[in-house]
């Protein structure tokens, strides 16, 4: 289940950080010139959302994406801290040690950051359009708009 949320997290800030540096979603509610569509349109046609909940789940979406990036901060510094470490001439075992405990205490609450994140957008959802999620989830199938638990994130993603 946790490889699952990181996926999801995962997909959805890199959704959600393109589509802030491409000037957010496009007039048109579905592609962007030429390009992919929507995420909220897609979101919203897979767990046949109301206009309301879309705009619920934007500010939701928006709230975990601040969230998130305080932790991707500092696991990206923890695991720099880590590698230059590691690259040293010596290194110090002792300060490996603790650098990839203090890196791995990061990535756990990014981790607790996707539960929290899948349990609010619950509360938005109906019955059944928590029933679809969670058959998409279970499923491992890709969340529209939310990026796939079949999708695994880059170098900086989602481990094993």
């Amino acid at each position: 289940m946790k490889k699952i949320l990181a996926a999801v997290l995962t997909m959805l800030t890199i959704t959600l950080v393109l589509a802030a540096q491409r000037g957010g979603p496009p007039p048109n509610g579905g592609f962007r010139g030429g390009g992919a569509p929507d995420p909220g349109a897609a979101l919203k046609a897979a767990l046949d959302l109301t206009d309301g909940q879309v705009t619920a789940v934007k500010a939701l979406m928006e709230t975990r994406q601040d969230r998130a990036k305080t932790i991707m901060a500092e696991v990206d510094a923890k695991r720099q801290a880590l590698d230059g470490l590691l690259n040293a001439a010596t290194p110090d075992p002792a300060a490996v040690g603790n650098a990839a405990i203090a890196l791995r205490t990061s990535e756990r609450k990014m981790e607790a950051e996707q539960v929290w994140f899948i349990a609010e957008l619950k509360k938005l959802l109906t019955g059944s359009q928590q029933t679809t999620l969670d058959n998409l989830i279970a499923a491992k199938a890709p969340i529209p708009g939310l990026g796939g638990p079949g999708m695994r994130g880059g170098p900086r993603g989602p481990r094993p």
